[in-house]
């Protein structure tokens, strides 16, 4: 299949200034580009059309409604040829960032929601928390820990390994392209479940088999979550050591770092010390700074001791989503010292007078290692967004505070707890507890990149950002509040993600690279998910193609082509 697409301007990913040009592919990738002079600014208000042998449902129109047909071939006798009319194109974009394990494999539909904000190709596995490896006796409570981020395991998910993992994947064949990372929260309950004790040496060599395992079989890398149980209880020294076993592979650790609250510089230090010690290189996971009283103050610290560690020669970046509201599970907001070895024994003890007491005493003050954001943004700000019981559904879409109040607490402390008691923990919730000043310094630096950040817990009211990501960065931070240029925006979002995870031949137009490749308008590609209606798809991505077949036309989904995993090479 010979694919011409004419007359675009072309933002190749780079972060260089767009030029007018056409792009020839055959097969799967891009074979020529054949510039016609740098342009900016000339962006067409046009619908971009098509030619030659391609069914009349899946074509493009102009403004007047025509579809724009011819039976002589163009240059190089193309099979297909997409005039873009001076629109935007642009590599796919890439999410390094989206809970998807489980929805890539288990949902007929996954890949629409990302489609249509031009993601072409996405990466599992991040905070620690993937579904694999899977062992009796600790793989369900793992599941079950997990759902209010990547959703509901079938009973048949049951994983051993990531090249079990990946077999799935590649039998399910995504309609975008899927990649992974390993979970070393994952890997720490398989080998000993949720206990507070460290890895015995036994353990620890298990723990570095699943890894090395991992990187033979083409993981992208690894992943912790040092803020989540059982993570939370190893020590610095005990994650080097199992991080050293990654080191000769070259491959990126991300961090989902311990605190990003009060404990914020410390957490950055604590990671850069174990990335410089372990000899890996480092992405810090969705980089913030959370609690009122830390806005537009500890980030800026925390960016000094980044920056000092990037001049001496360590390899660090971080990564950010474009909104002041985050996700996660209510869970996380008990502090460690109320947690017991098994979900199951923490909900029971805090069930009890004397646990329930304990709870008070521990969520309404300060802990050094452990942020509580309960005090740091207030209950308030704490919105629920996922439960599975019919009786709790009217929770959702409202705050902690009013919650407690409604249902007649006079403490929010009291409705949390039975709450997540009568939920067994398989709560989700959204945090309302950054600053866009803070977020805005971020999406400037250098070495940061745009990520979603999506959860898939088939919550009733999901963060927008599952949504929405990645055109919000093009209309807020590119055309609204002008933080970002256009051409370095597309830049985060694909040149640099795919460089940084070693994503191979994606994520920037050049001769020899697989053909995914996004037509739009950037002033017309918005996302209209809100925290109040958050299930809408983006508009504006008029065309979408991926290893050079056109997936996406005229806001929809074109199902005949599936990309399907893939892996490190």
């Amino acid at each position: 299949m010979k694919t011409l697409i004419k007359n675009g301007l072309i933002y190749d990913g780079t972060g260089g200034k767009p030029y007018k040009g056409d792009i020839f592919i055959e097969n799967d990738r891009i074979v020529d580009i054949c510039p016609s002079g740098i342009l900016s600014n000339e962006i067409s208000t046009n619908e971009p059309t098509a030619k030659n042998n391609i069914d009349k449902s899946d074509l493009a129109y102009n403004a007047n409604n025509e579809m724009h047909l011819s039976l002589n071939n163009e240059e190089r006798n193309a099979d297909l040829v997409f005039y873009a009319d001076n629109k935007a194109v642009t590599p796919g974009f890439i999410d390094s960032h989206r809970h998807c394990d489980i929805a890539a494999v288990a949902d007929p539909n996954f890949g629409e929601v990302e489609l249509a904000q031009g993601i072409t190709t996405v990466l599992g596995g991040n905070c620690g928390l993937t579904p694999f490896p899977y062992v009796a006796g600790t793989g369900q409570q793992m599941l079950d820990f997990i759902e209010p981020v990547l959703g509901k395991a079938p009973e048949w998910m049951k994983y051993a390994s990531y090249p079990e993992y990946m077999a799935a994947l590649e039998a399910s064949n995504p309609f975008i392209n899927v990649g992974q990372m390993l979970g070393t929260g994952a890997v720490k309950t398989a080998v000993k479940g949720f206990g507070k004790s460290p890895y015995t040496q036994s353990e620890m060599d298990k723990a570095k088999g699943y890894i090395r395992e991992a990187m033979e079989a083409g993981v992208f890398g690894i992943s912790t979550g040092i803020m989540y149980v059982p993570e939370c209880y190893s020590t610095t020294a005990e994650l080097t050591e199992l991080i050293k076993s990654a080191a000769k592979y070259k491959r990126i650790l991300t961090f989902h770092i311990r605190g990003e609250g009060d404990s914020l510089v410390s957490s950055v230090e604590e990671v850069l010390k174990i990335g410089r010690d372990a000899e890996v290189p480092i992405n810090i996971s969705h980089f913030k700074a959370v609690g009122i009283e830390n806005w537009q103050k500890t980030i800026y610290q925390a960016i000094d001791k980044i920056e000092e560690a990037r001049a001496s020669g360590q390899d660090v970046s971080v990564d950010f989503y474009p909104y002041t509201g985050g996700s996660t599970t209510l869970m996380s907001l008990l502090p460690p010292s109320v947690q017991e070895t098994d979900i199951k024994d923490t909900l029971r003890n805090i069930s009890t007078t004397e646990g329930a007491k304990l709870l008070k005493n521990e969520i309404n003050r300060k802990h050094d290692n452990w942020d509580n954001t309960s005090l740091n943004i207030g209950w308030d700000r704490i919105i629920i967004s996922y439960v599975t019981k019919p009786a709790n559904k009217d929770f959702v879409g409202d705050n902690i505070q009013d919650l407690a109040y409604k249902n007649g607490y006079e403490d929010p402390v009291d409705f949390f707890r039975e709450l997540l008691i009568d939920e067994q923990g398989k709560v989700g919730v959204i945090q309302m507890s950054m600053d866009q000043h803070d977020v805005d310094t971020i999406a400037k630096l250098p070495y940061s990149m745009v990520i979603s950040d999506s959860l898939y817990g088939n919550a009733d009211s999901p963060h927008p950002r599952l949504f929405g990501s990645f055109p919000r960065i093009i209309q807020e931070f590119v055309y609204k509040r002008k933080i970002l240029s256009l051409e370095t925006a597309i830049n985060k979002m694909t040149q640099m993600t795919a460089e940084r995870f070693q994503i191979d031949r994606r994520g920037t137009l050049e001769v020899g690279n697989y053909a995914d490749i996004n037509i739009f308008n950037p002033k017309n590609l918005k996302d209209l998910a809100s925290y109040s209606k958050p299930k809408k798809l983006s508009i504006g991505l008029d065309m979408a193609f991926i290893n050079g077949r056109l997936v996406w036309n005229n806001n929809k989904m074109i199902r005949a082509y599936r990309a399907g995993a893939i892996r490190h090479i």
